[in-house]
């Protein structure tokens, strides 16, 4: 049977990791202040030994989360947005995950998501799942740093969320929920930089945030003269069949209602 006792040293060196670096460490940041009571070696072997007492709770291979009861061993007093962080540095939370954040968002969600340049990947935590899609440079902007649980994350900006979601999803859902975003958050929206985003994105993009910021009474003079440079025509969704001369884009009419 292991032993899950801390002893006061253990203990000590414990409530230092978490004035020092949270409740989520790195291997490193735990050799660091182990080796200021154990020599390396030492500090090595204790850390695993807490580790398989439980105390250290895997995230990934170099990163352990700080279990302060054991009763629960639960991550109800860390993060989720933490925890992506830690499985992906380079990356930034959006989707419903930033909206959440900003309270645009109010349903609670056990799936946190992260867009990041080097790959699409899912991990599963516990009962949560962290999922990292992977875009092009020239997508991966449009993030700040905030501070959550005293760590440094990047989030989306809002305007930043609702363009990855009509990126990342082409469905009637995800298109329909932005409207409603768009719509109900109006005075929390900065239209003029979600235009100058949208601009560095493809025709399809500018003529779907057109569309909806029209029906919003929204001024997209910008918008509509540089979609005037493109020919062609876009579909919102794969489904959309009504067609919108100006933007010369089909749309279903469900979206903006």
């Amino acid at each position: 049977m292991k032993n899950t006792i801390l002893s006061e040293k253990d203990a000590r060196i414990i409530e230092r990791i978490i004035l020092k670096v949270g409740k989520i460490a790195s291997t490193k940041d735990l050799i660091k202040i182990f080796i200021e009571e154990y020599s390396r070696s030492s500090a090595q072997n204790r850390i695993q030994m807490l580790a398989q007492a439980g105390w250290f709770l895997r995230i990934k291979k170099g990163f352990y989360m700080i279990i302060m009861d054991l009763s629960s061993r639960s991550i109800s007093d860390v993060s989720l947005l933490v925890i992506s962080h830690a499985l992906n540095k380079d990356s930034y939370i959006s989707l419903d995950s930033a909206l959440n954040y900003y309270g645009v968002f109010d349903q609670y969600s056990k799936n946190i998501t992260a867009v990041n340049l080097k790959l699409s990947k899912n991990y599963k935590f516990q009962d949560n799942n962290f999922r990292f899609v992977k875009v092009a440079k020239k997508y991966y902007f449009g993030f700040e740093q905030v501070r959550v649980d005293g760590k440094i994350i990047n989030m989306a900006t809002r305007e930043k969320a609702l363009l990855d979601y009509l990126y990342l999803d082409n469905s009637f859902y995800s298109a329909s929920l932005v409207f409603e975003k768009l719509n109900v958050y109006k005075n929390d929206i900065d239209f003029d930089k979600l235009q100058e985003y949208v601009l560095k994105f493809g025709i399809s993009m500018q003529r779907k945030i057109g569309l909806l910021l029209d029906e919003l009474n929204i001024n997209t003079d910008k918008l509509f003269t540089n979609s005037k440079k493109y020919a062609g025509s876009s579909r919102f969704t794969k489904e959309s069949k009504k067609f919108n001369a100006k933007w010369r884009l089909y749309y279903d009419d469900r979206i903006i209602k």
